[in-house]
């Protein structure tokens, strides 16, 4: 009788041990789980760059202009700031006729937009309405390019970020 008790004694232990094991090894498994979310998984820190049509949607590009008609085109430029810091930017318009081969293009600045503080708080958004008017005829791009205030240079630096459009321009 002795032996039974201690053998139901052992197998209860054993059964409880293992029952143990599997409980703390799946609470490890959902801590580690956890952490590796928050440290690896966590979202990166961007500013979002978009180029909008006169409506502010992103449809309705304007794909021809006819000099002495409708020469102008009205896109709206927009900036959000979704970092943890507030952040300077500068938008520049370039037109060209060439092939782009790189961006950002070394040819001279149609324009240069900014916010009047020169920049963004964090979640901060940044619309401005630009209007290019084109007098030339023949196929160009428009390339917008974000350039992000650098504080340890104290440079601005291409962000990496653009929108292309394609424009044709005739004459009437």
């Amino acid at each position: 009788m002795k032996r039974d008790f201690l053998k139901r004694v052992k197998r209860f232990y054993e059964k409880d041990s293992y029952f143990t094991s599997i409980t703390i090894a799946l609470i490890i498994a959902f801590l580690l789980l956890i952490h590796s979310y928050i440290v690896y998984m966590k979202p990166k820190d961007f500013v979002s760059f978009s180029i909008l049509d006169h409506q502010k949607e992103a449809k309705n590009y304007p794909e021809l202009l006819i000099i002495g008609k409708n020469n102008t085109c009205c896109l709206w430029i927009v900036v959000e700031n979704h970092m943890e810091k507030n952040v300077a930017f500068k938008v520049l318009l370039k037109i060209t006729s060439e092939p782009l081969h790189s961006i950002p293009l070394q040819v001279e600045c149609y324009g240069s937009y900014s916010s009047a503080s020169g920049s963004l708080n964090k979640g901060e958004k940044w619309e401005k309405q630009v209007e290019i008017s084109l007098d030339e005829a023949g196929d160009f791009s428009l390339v917008f390019e974000l350039w992000i205030h650098n504080e340890k240079t104290g440079d601005f630096e291409f962000s990496g970020n653009f929108c292309v459009l394609p424009l044709k321009v005739r004459e009437a």
